[in-house]
């Protein structure tokens, strides 16, 4: 089965190709675009430490600290800051059943289909960081052409109803952002198109962080808690 590792150099990897300035020690890695900062732990770290990495990120800018390696106890002090812990979930190597729901889901290949797939995610999820929307924000031109990124579309009834991003780095596929249009909800779209993103690479284990609405959705598909990781997320100010 998966570890931690794997998985954290999997986000890693996903993260790097939707940032505009990246850095990367033996401690932690960085990823910042205008608005927002994500800082993702390479190994354990003190409170102290989490609490400096957070404060070493201006203000002004939403940021989230991943910590795979921590219990979450003992967190920095700043009364900002939320934490959250949250399963790393992951299933074997192998296609996942048909959901049997009425839905046309493609890969993303073009810009303007891309910024149709990135609202759909940024005020779907949603993902406050981000709002109000602005294109190319949360996902760049750029990520088209990452080595073993995927982002994909759901159509339903011919209108954009759900979106997810896969990053399959070569031993693990990572799945992120999974979400759909408040409209399209109760309607299948989040086991449809897990269930393609998972065919799509049936070769590889897939690897993702669930909240608690989604765990009952991944376990029926066969994803197991390998992990827990725990979120420490500061808003803008």
């Amino acid at each position: 089965m998966i570890d931690v590792g794997a998985v954290v150099d999997n986000a890693m990897a996903m993260w790097a190709g939707t940032a505009t300035e990246v850095s990367v020690d033996q401690a932690v890695f960085r990823a910042e675009t205008p608005r927002t900062a994500r800082l993702i732990l390479r190994a354990p770290a003190t409170a102290d430490v989490i609490s400096g990495l957070l404060d070493s990120v201006p203000t002004t800018k939403a940021t989230t600290l991943e910590d795979a390696f921590g219990d979450g106890r003992g967190g920095p002090p700043d009364t900002t800051v939320r934490v959250l812990r949250m399963p790393v979930m992951a299933r074997p190597a192998g296609p996942a059943a048909a959901s049997g729901a009425s839905v046309r889901i493609v890969r993303v290949a073009d810009p303007g289909e891309l910024a149709v797939a990135e609202r759909t995610i940024v005020e779907g999820f949603p993902v406050p960081a981000f709002l109000p929307w602005r294109k190319g924000e949360a996902l760049p031109e750029r990520v088209l052409t990452v080595p073993g990124c995927s982002v994909w579309l759901a159509y339903r009834e011919g209108l954009p109803a759900a979106a997810a991003c896969t990053l399959d780095d070569g031993g693990v596929a990572g799945v992120y952002w999974l979400a759909t249009s408040p409209e399209h909800r109760s309607a299948g779209l989040g086991r449809a198109v897990m269930g393609h993103v998972v065919g799509a690479h049936a070769g590889r284990a897939s690897a993702l962080i669930a909240t608690e609405a989604g765990r009952p959705l991944y376990e029926s598909m066969g994803f197991r808690t390998v992990a827990t990781t725990t979120w420490y997320m500061r808003p803008a100010r």
